[in-house]
């Protein structure tokens, strides 16, 4: 009996002396379950466009779980949503305070500053969250469209190097992109550094064959140096895949000292190499009538003068051909027409 009696007391005693923590445990629990329905009712209301019932079940989620990072992020999103910018930079601001919500804390300044026109902050965060985590994704492609943005070809391509080494972008993606880079370094540095565009442009050429740009600054480039072969050879293999009146004029005037019979001749072994495209009896048709043959002019444009395959450029051809052949006024006015 004493022993039962005993057992009685302690257990009373144990379950007084523990009933503090046994409330304070249901109402902790009580208040997170209120809390998490807010942030969920919060959430919602935020994706539905309900800046009323945002806000109220922000001030319920603070109330509830103050220290959570998703309240921020509510109570943030809800006070964009009334328009309220300076509450909703205050809280990102403080989120930079703990690493737990920092990158979240940087994209929500970053998004603020970006929508009020603010470009230098807007990189700045941008930087800042790459150097914080650059396997995310978002600070990566933002800091490589504000640099190309500003012309800042040097360090997109560093960017480019972080997005390739943590897998945001395919190699063949990263490869095409950083030929246009140096390829903008290149049209750059054309007049003022010929030798480092020339090296840019070749470059670019290797990673990217197709990219008209990057072969017409190094053909223009090689040829004014007396490398005509090499010149030849690049120009020649960016026509066979993007053919463009820019590499036609540059393969005319690859050789110096040409004249203008030579500079045609030149460019129909160029257009021989693609003779269905369109740009092959165009670019003839240029050379000609710059080497005054306005017979052959009209001849290579003549197939494209019936059908579906005239274009403006082919009419304003003809109509330079009637001003300069005949200074036929009507023909001009006609086929100027034709153009419009």
């Amino acid at each position: 009996l004493l022993a039962v009696v005993l057992i009685i007391l302690w257990t009373a005693l144990r379950g007084v002396w523990r009933s503090p923590a046994a409330i304070g445990n249901f109402f902790n629990r009580r208040r997170e379950k209120h809390g998490l329905e807010a942030l969920s009712s919060g959430m919602i209301a935020i994706g539905a466009g309900d800046k009323a019932l945002a806000t109220r079940y922000a001030v319920q989620a603070r109330k509830s779980l103050p220290n959570e990072p998703m309240t921020h992020l509510l109570r943030a999103q809800a006070a964009q949503l009334a328009g309220d910018r300076g509450t909703s930079r205050r809280i990102f601001e403080a989120m930079l305070a703990s690493p737990d919500t920092e990158a979240l804390g940087l994209r929500g300044l970053f998004m603020e500053a970006e929508r009020e026109g603010e470009k230098e902050a807007a990189r700045q965060f941008a930087e800042r969250a790459v150097k914080l985590n650059p396997k995310l994704t978002w600070p990566v492609e933002a800091l490589f469209d504000i640099q190309c943005r500003d012309s800042d070809w040097e360090g997109a391509i560093e960017t480019l190097v972080v997005a390739r080494k943590n897998g945001h972008i395919e190699k063949p993606v990263a490869d095409r992109r950083r030929a246009v880079l140096l390829t903008a370094q290149a049209q750059a540095a054309e007049d003022s550094d010929p030798e480092r565009a020339m090296n840019l442009a070749l470059e670019a050429h290797k990673l990217a064959v197709d990219l008209v740009p990057a072969a017409a600054i190094a053909g223009r480039i090689l040829a004014a140096r007396g490398s005509t072969p090499r010149a030849t050879s690049v120009l020649q293999k960016t026509w066979r895949k993007s053919p463009h009146p820019e590499l036609a004029v540059a393969y005319a005037y690859a050789r110096l000292g040409d004249s203008p019979r030579d500079r045609l001749d030149r460019v129909r072994q160029l257009a021989g190499l693609t003779p269905n495209v369109i740009e092959s009896p165009i670019a003839i048709a240029n050379a000609a009538i710059e080497a005054k043959d306005y017979e052959a002019a009209r001849a290579a444009l003549e197939p494209l003068t019936d059908g579906g395959r005239l274009t403006q450029r082919v009419c304003t051809l003809m109509a330079r051909i009637e001003s300069e052949q005949h200074g036929n006024a009507g023909g001009v006015r006609e086929w100027l027409a034709r153009a419009v």
